[in-house]
C-alpha cells in the first residue's frame, strides 16, 4: 500500500479523535469555569442591539393623550351643614358609583360625601355606605372579589390561602367541602383583583438590580408547553413582572415592556439572567433614547442604548442532567462596573442568578399546577395565570419572607413560656415601602379597587 494512503488514514484518525474530544468538552475555546475552578478566556458572538420599533407593544402604544385635569371639588365637609354627628366609619378607598354625582370616583375620605348607612347580609354583616350628596348607597364589597358572594369572606380567604400555599383543587375539595368549580371561580376573581392591585401599588419603582429567568411548565395537554417569565428584585424580593406564554422574542419584549412601565423614568437597573439572548434584544429596545443624526436638512432619528446599562449572563452547560461548566458573559457594560455595582448594593459582587433560581422553587411549592410530576396540572392557561396572580399577591402582602426579617433592638416579651420575640417579620411589600404592616388574605380580598375613569 502506498505511503500516502497511510498518511491519509493517520490524518483522518487524528481529526476523529479531535472531534470526539471536542464533543466531550475537553477542547473548547469559550471562557468558562468548570467544577475544578479552571478559568479560560473566550470570544463570544456579538449581538446587535434592537430599538423600540422591534417591540410589538411599543409599536401599538399610542402617545399618551394629555390628561384632562378634573375640576376641583369642594370637600363635602365644607358644603354640608355643621349639624349632625361626626363621621365614625372610615370610608377611605370607597367612591360614589353614581356618574351624575360630582363626587363620582373620588376615593379620598376628606373629599367625598360617603358615610356609614348600617349593615346588611345574612351569613355575615356587610357594611353599607351612602353618599350624602346624591343619596346613592353601595356595599363595602363593591369592586372586590367578594361582591355578591354568599359564602362568608373568612371561609373564602382560608380556601384561597390554602391554594396559595400549594394545596391543589382536588385536595381542597376534600378538606373544605366546596366544589372545584366554585373554588376555580373564586381563584379567577381573586387573580383579576390581584393583578389590578399589583398595577396600582407597584408603580414608579426604583429597583437597582433585577434578575430574569423563565420556568417551564405545561397544561393538561402534554403538547402545550408554556413558560413562566419572572423578574425579581434581590433586595426586596418583590416580583414586578410575571408573564405566562411561549419562549419567543415577542414574549421577551412583552416582559421587558411591562417592566419598563412599572419602573420610574430615571431608573436604570443592573440586569443578570441565564444565557437566553432574547433578553439582550428586549433590554436594548427599551432602555435608551432617540437622538438626531445626519447633516443639516437630512436629520434622522437613531436609537441609542443607555450608556450605563449593565447586563450579564450566566450560561450553564449540562450533560446527562449534570452541570459540566459555567460561562460568564458580559453583554452590556464591563465586568468591573458590574462588580462595583453589586458590591455597592451589599452583594458579593459575583455575577449570579441565585435569587431568581430560588424563587422558582418557591413558586413551584406555592402553585400546585407547577409542581413536578403532579396530577394537578392546569387545564387552561387563563386559570393558571389567575392562580399565579393570586399567589403573587399572597407572596407580596400576606406571607412573611425569612430573608427580610429585621432584628429588634429590644426583644418583646410574649408572656407565659413563650420565648421573647427577637425579629420583626416582613413581607416583600413592606420591604419595598408599599405598606407598613402585614396584610391578611381577607384584607387583600376586601381592598376596594375603584375603576379609573379615562
Amino acid at each position: 500500500m502506498p505511503i500516502h494512503v497511510y498518511v491519509f488514514l493517520l490524518v483522518v484518525c487524528l481529526l476523529l479523535c479531535l472531534a470526539r474530544l471536542g464533543r466531550h468538552g475537553w477542547l473548547h475555546f469559550q471562557p468558562c469555569s468548570t467544577r475544578g475552578g479552571a478559568q479560560r478566556s473566550t470570544l463570544h458572538r456579538l449581538l446587535k442591539p434592537r430599538c423600540p420599533d422591534d417591540c410589538p407593544a411599543c409599536r401599538l402604544a399610542s402617545p399618551a393623550p394629555s390628561a384632562l385635569v378634573p375640576a376641583p371639588v369642594c370637600p363635602w365637609r365644607e358644603v354640608k351643614s355643621r349639624r349632625g354627628a361626626p363621621k365614625r366609619i372610615d370610608t377611605q378607598g370607597y367612591a360614589c358609583p353614581n356618574p351624575q354625582c360630582r363626587y363620582f370616583g373620588i376615593t379620598e375620605a376628606h373629599l367625598h360625601a360617603l358615610v356609614g348607612d348600617g349593615k346588611h347580609g345574612r351569613a355575615e354583616q356587610i357594611q353599607t355606605f351612602r353618599c350624602q350628596a346624591c343619596r346613592t348607597t353601595l356595599s363595602a364589597r363593591r369592586n372586590t372579589p367578594l361582591s355578591r358572594l354568599k359564602t362568608p369572606s373568612q371561609q373564602v380567604a382560608v380556601v384561597l390561602s390554602a391554594l396559595a400555599e400549594g394545596l391543589d383543587l382536588s385536595a381542597a375539595e376534600r378538606v373544605f367541602g366546596f366544589r372545584q368549580a366554585t373554588m376555580t371561580r373564586w381563584l379567577t376573581r381573586a387573580g383579576g383583583h390581584a393583578h389590578t392591585l399589583h398595577e396600582r401599588i407597584f408603580c414608579h419603582l426604583h429597583l437597582p438590580h433585577l434578575q430574569l429567568d423563565e420556568l417551564r411548565t405545561r397544561l393538561r395537554c402534554a403538547k402545550q408547553i408554556l413558560w413562566l417569565w419572572l423578574v425579581i428584585d434581590p433586595r426586596t424580593k418583590i416580583l414586578p413582572v410575571l408573564q405566562l406564554g411561549p419562549r419567543t422574542q415577542h414574549m421577551a419584549h412583552r416582559v421587558i415592556h411591562s417592566l419598563r412601565r412599572l419602573l420610574a423614568p430615571d431608573c436604570l437597573p443592573l440586569f443578570t439572567s441565564d444565557g437566553l439572548n432574547l433578553y439582550f434584544y428586549a433590554l436594548t429596545a427599551h432602555f435608551g433614547h432617540w437622538r438626531e443624526e445626519g447633516r443639516r436638512g437630512r436629520l434622522g432619528l437613531r436609537w441609542q442604548v443607555a450608556a450605563g446599562l449593565i447586563y450579564g449572563q450566566v450560561k450553564k452547560c449540562y450533560r446527562r442532567r449534570k452541570l459540566v461548566r459555567v460561562t460568564y458573559v458580559m453583554r452590556l457594560g464591563t465586568k468591573a462596573a458590574l462588580t462595583d455595582g453589586l458590591r455597592g448594593m451589599g452583594f458579593s459582587g459575583r455575577l449570579n442568578t441565585a435569587f431568581i433560581e430560588r424563587v422558582n422553587l418557591t413558586v413551584r411549592h406555592g402553585v400546585s399546577a407547577l409542581a413536578r410530576r403532579t396530577w394537578a396540572t392546569a387545564q387552561q392557561s387563563s386559570n393558571l395565570l389567575a392562580q399565579l396572580e393570586w399567589w403573587r399577591a399572597y407572596y407580596h402582602f400576606v406571607r412573611p419572607h425569612e430573608a427580610l426579617r429585621v432584628r429588634l433592638e429590644q426583644p418583646r416579651e410574649r408572656g407565659g413560656r413563650l420565648l421573647a420575640q427577637r425579629y420583626r417579620q416582613r413581607t416583600p411589600a413592606m420591604a419595598a415601602g408599599r405598606t407598613n404592616r402585614r396584610w391578611t388574605a381577607r384584607e387583600v380580598l376586601s381592598c376596594p379597587l375603584v375603576p379609573i375613569s379615562v
